[in-house]
C-alpha cells in the first residue's frame, strides 16, 4: 500500500522539547519501515529539518510561510494537504478544523485538565488548549498518546473509549548510545561528582524539592555538585524566592545550564553520580530513559506517567516528600546496593523503543485503511 503522509513539524522551528524528540525518533524509524510511503515534513526551517531527519528518496521537506498558528492551521495546512494528495496528516495536540484528509493526532498529555495540576498552568493556556485539545482528540481518525497514564486520563476526561486511543511510546534515539569525544562537560564540572536533573524549568518540574533535599542533607559537604540542564519556561515564584534566599550557597554548589548541545548532554548523563527526576506531573519522562541508557543510578517521582516504568521502590520517591528524597539521595550516593542497573534497565529500554512505536503506528494505519 502506497500512502502520502504529511507531518506537522513546525515544532522544529522552536526550542527543544519532548514533541521534537517524539517526532524525530518515530519518523526516522518509520522512514526505514515504510520505503513505499511518501513523507512530507512541513516547517518554516526546512534546512534544519533536513539536518535532523537526513536525506531520503521518499521524504520531502515543505516550507511553511506563516508565523501565526491559527493561519497555519486554518489555511496553510489544508492547502498543502490538497496540493500534495495527502492520505494522512499527523499533528501534535491540535489539528486543523478543515479535514481534507485523515487526521492522526498525538495528545501527549492533558495534565492541565486535571484539577490537582491546573495551578501549574496559566489560565489562558488552560482555556484555549482545553477547547482545542479536546476537539482535535475527538475529531482524530487515529488518536495516539505516549503512556498508559495519559491514555487513561484522555479517555476519562475527554470521554473517548480506551480502545480508540493507541500507544506510541517514546524512546531513545540510536545515536544517543554513542558518545562523541569532541564534546565534554564544562571544565568547572569535569572530574567532579554531581547529581543531574534534565528538564525545562517550570513549577510542575519541582526543582525546588531537589534543591531543598540537596542543601538540607548537606550532601554538598561531601564534594557533590548539583547540575540542572534546561531552559526557563514558566515562571516559578517559589523557586525564585528560594534562589534569592540562598544565592551565596547556590553559586558554589549548583550549576544551571541552558542551550546545551545534544552531544554534550550525553556526557553529562554519562558522568553523573545520580540522576533525579522529581516532577509532580508528566505525560512520559524521556530523560529517565536517557539516564538508563548509561546505566546511571536514578531516583524518579512515583507519580503520574513515571509509575509506568514500574521501577523498584528504592529508585522512586514521593515528589511531595523532601525527607524521603533526602534519605534516598544519600543512600544512592553513599551506601552500596546490589542492583545491576544495566540489567534492570535493559527490559525497560527494549519496551520503550522508536522501532516498536513505529511498528505500532504502521499497524494502526493499515487497520484503519482496510
Amino acid at each position: 500500500m502506497n500512502l502520502n503522509i504529511l507531518v506537522d513539524a513546525h515544532v522544529f522551528d522552536g526550542k527543544h522539547q519532548g514533541t521534537r524528540t517524539y517526532l524525530k525518533g518515530l519518523y526516522i524509524a518509520l522512514f526505514r519501515l515504510c520505503p513505499n510511503w511518501t513523507f512530507f515534513m512541513v516547517a518554516k526551517n526546512t534546512e534544519n529539518l533536513e539536518i535532523e531527519f537526513g536525506k531520503h528518496p521518499h521524504v520531502h521537506y515543505l516550507k511553511l510561510t506563516s508565523k501565526n498558528k491559527f493561519k497555519r492551521l486554518l489555511i496553510e495546512f489544508p492547502s498543502i494537504i490538497k496540493k500534495n494528495n495527502i492520505d494522512y496528516a499527523h499533528f501534535q495536540y491540535i489539528s486543523p478544523l478543515l479535514k481534507n484528509c485523515k487526521h492522526i493526532v498525538t495528545t501527549h498529555d492533558i495534565l492541565f485538565e486535571q484539577k490537582e495540576f491546573r495551578k501549574y498552568f496559566p489560565l489562558k493556556y488552560r482555556l484555549v488548549n482545553g477547547l482545542l485539545f479536546r476537539l482535535s482528540a475527538k475529531r482524530a481518525d487515529i488518536l495516539l498518546t505516549v503512556s498508559n497514564y495519559s491514555k487513561s486520563k484522555i479517555s476519562e476526561l475527554y470521554r473517548i473509549p480506551l480502545e480508540n486511543i493507541h500507544l506510541t511510546f517514546n524512546g531513545v534515539e540510536k545515536d544517543f548510545y554513542q558518545l562523541n569525544r569532541n564534546y565534554q562537560t564544562e571544565e568547572y564540572i569535569k572530574g567532579k561528582k554531581y547529581i543531574l536533573y534534565v528538564s525545562r524549568i517550570e513549577p510542575r518540574k519541582n526543582h525546588i524539592t531537589v534543591l531543598r533535599a540537596f542543601f538540607e542533607s548537606r550532601i554538598y559537604e561531601k564534594e557533590i555538585k548539583l547540575v540542572f540542564i534546561g531552559s526557563r519556561d514558566i515562571n516559578d515564584p517559589l523557586l525564585s524566592d528560594y534562589l534569592n534566599q540562598y544565592q551565596s550557597e547556590l553559586q558554589h554548589h549548583v550549576y544551571w545550564l541552558q542551550n546545551v548541545h545534544f552531544q554534550e548532554i550525553k556526557h553529562y548523563y554519562a558522568n553523573c553520580s545520580l540522576f533525579v527526576f522529581p516532577s509532580y506531573a508528566e505525560g512520559f519522562g524521556i530523560p529517565v530513559l536517557e539516564a538508563m541508557v548509561f546505566g546511571k543510578r536514578i531516583l524518579i517521582s512515583n507519580k503520574t506517567a513515571m509509575k509506568d516504568f514500574n521501577l523498584p521502590s528504592e529508585l522512586t520517591f514521593d515528589p511531595y516528600d523532601v525527607e524521603e528524597l533526602k534519605n534516598k539521595m544519600y543512600n544512592s550516593l553513599f551506601i552500596n546496593n546490589n542492583y545491576n542497573f544495566l540489567s534492570l534497565y535493559k527490559e525497560i529500554l527494549a519496551k520503550y523503543s522508536w522501532e516498536n512505536s513505529a511498528k505500532q503506528l504502521v499497524r494502526v494505519i493499515n487497520d484503519y485503511s482496510q
